[in-house]
C-alpha cells in the first residue's frame, strides 16, 4: 500500500511533474508602459483624499475623547462615576 501520514494512507505516485528548470513557461510581451490607472495630474483627488482623512481623524479623536470623558465622569447617570 503506500505510507502511513498520520491516518491517512497516501498511495503509490501515480504521475511525474518535470523539474522546475525544464518547465514550459510563456513570458507576456509588454509594448512599453501601460499608462497609469489612477492619474491625476491636477491633485484634486489627492486633496480630497487628504481632507476627508483629516475629518476622519479629528472625528475619531473627538470620539475617543467622549468616551474617556464619560468613562471618567460616570458613565451611565446613576451609575456612581469618579467624582460623584
Amino acid at each position: 500500500m503506500g505510507r502511513v501520514a498520520g491516518r491517512v494512507h497516501a498511495g503509490p505516485v501515480i504521475g511525474r511533474v518535470p523539474p522546475l528548470e525544464r518547465a514550459r513557461t510563456d513570458v507576456a510581451p509588454l509594448d512599453g508602459m501601460p499608462p497609469p490607472v489612477f492619474a491625476d495630474p491636477s491633485g484634486v483627488r489627492r486633496r480630497r483624499l487628504r481632507r476627508l482623512s483629516y475629518a476622519v481623524a479629528v472625528l475619531l479623536v473627538v470620539l475617543a475623547v467622549g468616551f474617556w470623558l464619560s468613562q471618567l465622569l460616570g458613565g451611565a447617570p446613576g451609575s456612581g462615576g469618579l467624582f460623584r
